[in-house]
């Protein structure tokens, strides 16, 4: 027992270190909306976002627009329509005002039309005139619903609703407001508020200063992409791996067969081990290259089950468990049956929520996280 001692005091104190980069991480997966955000990047910031897709969109001028006639050039996305009732003609004022602040940096204002059918090029040309818009320097685009929608939701990660037919057309369609700062690389280095003057002069300073360095300059040494990393689904992978372990072992023990069980549950041992190196890695490292980690956008009731359903009693269940389950390994060890099976009822179904939860963590951070608003 003694000789033990020194590795369940490292393993305790990998737990204490999981703890507290668990609730770092739950406090970073939901920044607050505002200029704090890890989306609203500060203009030297090392956060860059998904790349923006190939597209093809019509200008107001009648030519084409691609993702390759923006190669090169730094851009401000903001999605609106003609006919919005809502925020669009405030969101456009405070373009029109940013133009100036452009004007001399080469950055490059794109009004898309959420309202494609009825914001045709002749359409854009009228409203583009009565917001003094440089044709040259800032750019109104339109497309089929298909085409603008997607992207907007795949590539922008912002959301669009349209509502039903019946209603008034300034009020049938609604859309996300941030403003988008694209890279020469087109990439997404931030979202700014495009109601709010902060907003516009924040994302005009980001622009700005990513003419001067260029896409791959930071304060502090090269930008990496903020939730493109991979050690996440390898987590969600070993999280997976461990839980089928369980379940297997499980199966074996239930079955009579004692040593096929302790392999799967040594099994499931050095993959949740395998995990929490790889899960600190991410943390402590990754973390910090990247410039933050991947916000939770839902809201209301998703974003209430989010922390408190899964992420909280995850991190919960992560801290009490570990010691559990080497005190459950101890007891098998020394042979002490009925302690082991007495600690294992209550070790099992915390260690299958851990390693479920934690693959669960992932489906909503990632391939299932709402697009930003």
């Amino acid at each position: 027992m003694n000789g033990a001692r020194p590795v369940l005091a490292v393993l305790l104190c990998l737990a204490g270190a999981l703890g507290a980069s668990l609730f770092t991480g739950c406090s970073r997966s939901a920044p607050p909306r505002q200029s704090s955000s890890s989306l609203e990047a500060a203009p030297d910031s090392a956060a860059r976002f998904q790349e923006v897709a190939d597209f093809s969109l019509l200008e107001r001028s009648g030519r084409a627009v691609t993702r390759a006639d923006l190669a090169g050039e730094v851009w401000i996305a903001a999605f609106f329509f003609t006919r919005c009732a809502g925020p669009c003609p405030k969101l456009t004022t405070y373009l029109s005002a940013g133009q100036a602040s452009l004007a001399d940096t080469g950055a490059r204002l794109v009004s898309i039309s959420v309202d494609p059918t009825h914001d045709r090029p002749e359409v854009l040309t009228e409203y583009a005139a009565r917001y003094g818009a440089d044709p040259d320097r800032w750019w109104f685009l339109t497309g089929t619903e298909d085409d603008v929608y997607g992207l907007m939701q795949e590539s922008f990660q912002l959301g669009v609703e349209v509502g039903d037919v019946d209603l008034v057309a300034a009020l049938r369609i609604t859309h996300a407001t941030k403003l988008s700062v694209v890279d020469q690389q087109g990439f997404i280095r931030g979202y700014y508020d495009g109601e709010s003057e902060d907003g516009i002069a924040a994302a005009v300073a980001r622009a700005n200063w990513l003419v001067d360095h260029g896409p791959g300059a930071t304060a502090g040494g090269g930008a990496t992409v903020v939730g493109t990393s991979k050690v996440p689904l390898l987590n969600a992978c070993l999280n997976g791996a461990a839980a089928l372990l369980l379940v297997l072992g499980y199966v074996a023990i239930r079955g009579g067969n004692r040593e096929r069980h302790a392999l799967l549950m040594k099994g499931a041992t050095l993959v949740s081990v395998a995990f929490l190196a790889s899960y600190l890695y991410y943390h402590f490292v990754v973390v910090a290259e990247q410039g933050g980690t991947v916000p939770y956008n839902g809201e209301g009731a998703a974003r209430a089950i989010y922390l408190y359903v899964v992420l909280l009693p995850h991190v919960l269940g992560a801290m009490i468990n570990l010691p559990m389950v080497l005190r459950t390994l101890w007891l098998a060890h020394r042979e002490r049956w009925d302690a082991h099976r007495r600690l294992a009822r209550w070790t099992f179904p915390l260690w299958m929520y851990v390693s479920v939860s934690g693959v669960v963590v992932y489906l909503m951070l990632y391939p299932f996280n709402p697009p930003a608003q």
